[in-house]
C-alpha cells in the first residue's frame, strides 16, 4: 500500500465571510390555542376516548383533573380541537387494467385546511435489511389507504435527513417514491436480521479478526445508533414546531436500550448520555405539542435459533443445546430492552408503542386512527414550578384524570421546569432562511445539493468534520458580465448538532464564481464543489447540516448527515474519512493542517464507471503499527475483499500518518451504490488489540454507450 500525498485539484472559489446569529423563524399565527409551558399557564394536549375507543368531545374544565408533582391544581381551560376525519381518497386501478394502485394527482391546500402534520421518521441508524424490506411494503400500504388528502407528511431517516428525500407534501406519488428509495443503511447496528448470528471463536494468531474483537465495536455501535435516532428527533421536533394541524411524529424503529451493560460487567447501568438525550425529545415534544408514536419494525419475533447462527461442532451435544438457550435469552432480553425504550419514549409524548405484530400497515393505521380529535387543557401552575436564575430545573410530573366514569385519557407524563421563551416575530431575512433550512430536517430542494462528511484530526483545529458539498449549478443564478464571463454567487451555512439537538457549532461562508461559456457548460453538467471544516471538539456522535442560498434567486438547498467522532485527543484509536477519487492516484495529502482542501466535482459527488481505477486515502490516528482489511460491499453482499496489508507509523510522525490504496472497478460490475470499508487493527504488543472501522458509500453508474 502507497503512503504518499494525493496531487492536489483545484477549482476557483472566492470565500467571503459571513456573520450568522441567532433568529427566528416568522410563522403564521392562527387563532388556535398553542401548547405553552410558561409561569402563568401550562398548556397540554390529551386524547379522551370511551369503552368502544370513540373520541369524547363534551367535555368542560371542570371534567378534568390535574396533579403536578401529585399536588392538585385548578384547571382554568379546557378545548376540544376536532379533527376531520373522513376516508381516505379513493384508489384507483392503473389504466392498463393492473390491480396495483396508483395515488390520485393531490389538490394544493392552504395551510389553515391542513388537519394533521405527520412525520414518518424511518429509523435506518437501527433497521435491519430484513426490516427495511417490511417497513417499505408497509409504508406503501399505509400511504394508499389511510392518508387524507388534508395530511401533510413527510418522510424522514435518522441517518441521512436529506432534503431531497423527502419534504413535507400532500401527493401520494412523492410519498411512494420516497418509500421505494429507502435502502438498508451499512451503518446500521443491524444486519440482514434484527439479532447478530451466532459465530464460532476463531484463531487468535491476529491473521483474521475474531467476532470477539467487534464486542465493544458491537455496543459502541448502538450507542451510536441510539444518539444518531435521538438527535434525529430533536430536529424533526424543531421542525414540526409550528406547522399546522394535529401534530405527531411515527417513529419506525428496532427500538434502543436505556440500560446497558459495561464491557466485562454482567449488571447494566442506566445509559446517563442516552436518557439525558431522551429526557431532551420528551421535553421538546411536550413544548412543540408533538405525540410520538413508535412502531417496532421487526414484527413478532421468536428470539430463537436462526438460520445463520454457527455452533462449533468440537464440543459436546450439551455445550452446544447450553449454547443455544444462553443465545435465545440474551436475545429475547435485548429484544425485551428495546422495545422498553421505544414504548417509554411514545407513553411520555402521549402517544403509544406498536410491539409484536406481523402487520406493520395495521399498527400504522392504529396509529392515525388515534390521530383524531384532541383536548388542550391549561392550568396555573404553582408558584415554585420554573427555575429561577441560576437554579437548575427540575422536571415536573403529570397526572390527568376523567372525573366522568368509564372515560380514558392519554397524555404527556412531564416537563421541564423552564418557561418557554418568548418568540418575536423577525422578518425572514436571507440569513432567517438560511438557518431555517438548515435546521428543518425536511430540508429545501430548490438548489441541490450532496455532502459527503468525513471527520478528522489537525494539531491546528483538532478533531473536525470536514465535508465535501456536491452544488447542483443547475439551481444557480448565472448572469452575463461586461468580460463575457458568467457569474453566479451563493451564502453556505453548516451546522453541528450533538446527540441531544443543541447546537454546537456553526460556520458560515460565501462564494462566487466567474466562468467562462465552456466552463459555465461544464458546471451545469458535473456541479461545483465546495469543502466546509467545522471544529468538533468532544467525541460523540452529531447531526451535521448544511444549507444553501443562491443570492440573485433566493432558492434554498440543503443537506444532512449523521457522524461519530472519536476521541483521538484523548488517545483513542481512529481512522479518519475516507476520501475516494478516480484514477491511479494511491496517496494523501493529510487531513490536518488546511482547512480548505482542493477537490473536484466528481470526488464530492463519488460516482464511478465500470473498469475506473479507484483510489482511497485516509489517516491513521494513535497507532504506530496498523493491520487493514479492505472490502467492498453492495448491500450485504463482499465482491471484493484485498489481501491483508500492514502499516507503519513513519518515524517522523506522532499522533497519525496517512495511507492510501487503490482497486480496479470491473468492467462488468454492475451499477448500482457500494460501500468501501477499512476494519484496521491497532496491535499494542501486551495490551489488548483495538479496532476501528470506516466505511465510505459511492455509486457506480453504466459507461456511455461507444
Amino acid at each position: 500500500m502507497v503512503r504518499n500525498a494525493y496531487s492536489a485539484i483545484g477549482i476557483a472559489t472566492v470565500l467571503v465571510s459571513a456573520s450568522i446569529g441567532a433568529v427566528q423563524q416568522t410563522t403564521d399565527q392562527t387563532n388556535v390555542p398553542r401548547f405553552r409551558v410558561g409561569v402563568d399557564a401550562v398548556r397540554i394536549d390529551a386524547v379522551v376516548t370511551d369503552r368502544d375507543n370513540r373520541i369524547v368531545e363534551d367535555l368542560t374544565a371542570d371534567d378534568f383533573e390535574i396533579k403536578q408533582d401529585g399536588k392538585l391544581q385548578p384547571v382554568t381551560f379546557a378545548q376540544f380541537m376536532p379533527v376531520a376525519v373522513r376516508s381516505a381518497a379513493t384508489v384507483v386501478p392503473k389504466p392498463s387494467g393492473s390491480v396495483e394502485p396508483v395515488a390520485p394527482v393531490a389538490t394544493p391546500i392552504k395551510r389553515d385546511e391542513v388537519q394533521r402534520t405527520l412525520a414518518i421518521v424511518v429509523d435506518d441508524l437501527s433497521l435491519s435489511f430484513e426490516s427495511v424490506f417490511y417497513t417499505r411494503r408497509a409504508l406503501r400500504t399505509f400511504v394508499e389507504r389511510e392518508l387524507l388528502p388534508t395530511d401533510l407528511v413527510a418522510l424522514v431517516r435518522t441517518a441521512q435527513s436529506m432534503g431531497s428525500l423527502q419534504s413535507f407534501t400532500t401527493d401520494r406519488r412523492v410519498l411512494q417514491a420516497a418509500i421505494d428509495s429507502l435502502q438498508w443503511n451499512l451503518f446500521s447496528r443491524s444486519g440482514v436480521e434484527s439479532f447478530d448470528p451466532i459465530e464460532p471463536r476463531l484463531s487468535s494468531d491476529r491473521t483474521t479478526l475474531s467476532p470477539s474483537d467487534f464486542e465493544v465495536v458491537t455496543q459502541l455501535r448502538r450507542s451510536m445508533a441510539a444518539s444518531g435516532t435521538l438527535g434525529a428527533l430533536s430536529l424533526a421536533l424543531r421542525g414540526t414546531r409550528d406547522l399546522p394541524g394535529r401534530k405527531a411524529i411515527i417513529l419506525v424503529t428496532e427500538g434502543f436500550q436505556l440500560f446497558v451493560k459495561e464491557p466485562g460487567s454482567a449488571t447494566k447501568q442506566l445509559d446517563s448520555r442516552l436518557r439525558s438525550a431522551l429526557d431532551r425529545v420528551i421535553d421538546q415534544a411536550t413544548r412543540a405539542g408533538v405525540v410520538i408514536y413508535s412502531i417496532d419494525a421487526r414484527g413478532l419475533q421468536t428470539a430463537g435459533i436462526q438460520a445463520a447462527d454457527n455452533f462449533t461442532t468440537d464440543v459436546t451435544s450439551q455445550k452446544m443445546t447450553d449454547s443455544a438457550m444462553g443465545a435465545a435469552r440474551d436475545r429475547s432480553t435485548f429484544n425485551r430492552d428495546t422495545q422498553e425504550g421505544m414504548a417509554y419514549l411514545a407513553e411520555q409524548t402521549g402517544g403509544f408503542a406498536v410491539r409484536n405484530t406481523n402487520d406493520l400497515a395495521r399498527g400504522l393505521g392504529r396509529i392515525t386512527n388515534d390521530i383524531r380529535g384532541y383536548y388542550i387543557i391549561g392550568y396555573t401552575p404553582q408558584t415554585g414550578t420554573f427555575a429561577g436564575k441560576g437554579q437548575t430545573p427540575q422536571y415536573r410530573k403529570l397526572t390527568i384524570a376523567v372525573k366522568r366514569p368509564g372515560l380514558r385519557i392519554r397524555t404527556r407524563k412531564e416537563f421541564l421546569g423552564v418557561s418557554d421563551p418568548q418568540v418575536v416575530p423577525m422578518m425572514a431575512t436571507p440569513v432567517d432562511q438560511l438557518v431555517h433550512a438548515a435546521t428543518s430536517p425536511f430540508g429545501a430542494t430548490d438548489l441541490g445539493l450532496r455532502a459527503r462528511v468525513l471527520p478528522g484530526y489537525s494539531r491546528e483545529l483538532g478533531t473536525f468534520v470536514r465535508t465535501l458539498l456536491h452544488i447542483d449549478a443547475r439551481g444557480l443564478t448565472f448572469t452575463p458580465g461586461d468580460d463575457g464571463r458568467k457569474t453566479a454567487s451563493a451564502d453556505v451555512l453548516g451546522m453541528v448538532f450533538d446527540q441531544e439537538g443543541a447546537e454546537v457549532g456553526h460556520l458560515s461562508n460565501g462564494f462566487s464564481v466567474a466562468l467562462t461559456a465552456e466552463a459555465a457548460d461544464e458546471a451545469l453538467r458535473d456541479g461545483l464543489a465546495y469543502v466546509l471544516s467545522l471544529p468538533i471538539k468532544r467525541p460523540g456522535g452529531y447531526q451535521v447540516r448544511f444549507a444553501i442560498r443562491d443570492r440573485r434567486s433566493g432558492a434554498l438547498g440543503s443537506v444532512g448527515e449523521f457522524v461519530q467522532i472519536d476521541d483521538v485527543v484523548g488517545g483513542a484509536f481512529a481512522l479518519s474519512g475516507i476520501i475516494l477519487r478516480s484514477g491511479d492516484r494511491t496517496g494523501s495529502s493529510g487531513f490536518g493542517d488546511g482547512e480548505q482542501l482542493a477537490i473536484a466535482p466528481e470526488q464530492a459527488l463519488s460516482v464511478f464507471r465500470p473498469g475506473e481505477r479507484l483510489s482511497y486515502a485516509y489517516e491513521v490516528y494513535n497507532a504506530a503499527r496498523v493491520q487493514t482489511a479492505v472490502s467492498l460491499w453492495r448491500g450485504t453482499e463482499r465482491v471484493f475483499v484485498a489481501p491483508p496489508d500492514t502499516l507503519q507509523r513513519p518515524p517522523d510522525q506522532e499522533k497519525s500518518f496517512a495511507a492510501a490504496g487503490g482497486l480496479g472497478l470491473g468492467e462488468q460490475l454492475p451499477p448500482g451504490s457500494y460501500v468501501l470499508q477499512v476494519v484496521a487493527t491497532a496491535e499494542a504488543g501486551s495490551k489488548p488489540s483495538r479496532t476501528a472501522i470506516q466505511r465510505v458509500a459511492f455509486d457506480v453508474e453504466p459507461a456511455p454507450p461507444k
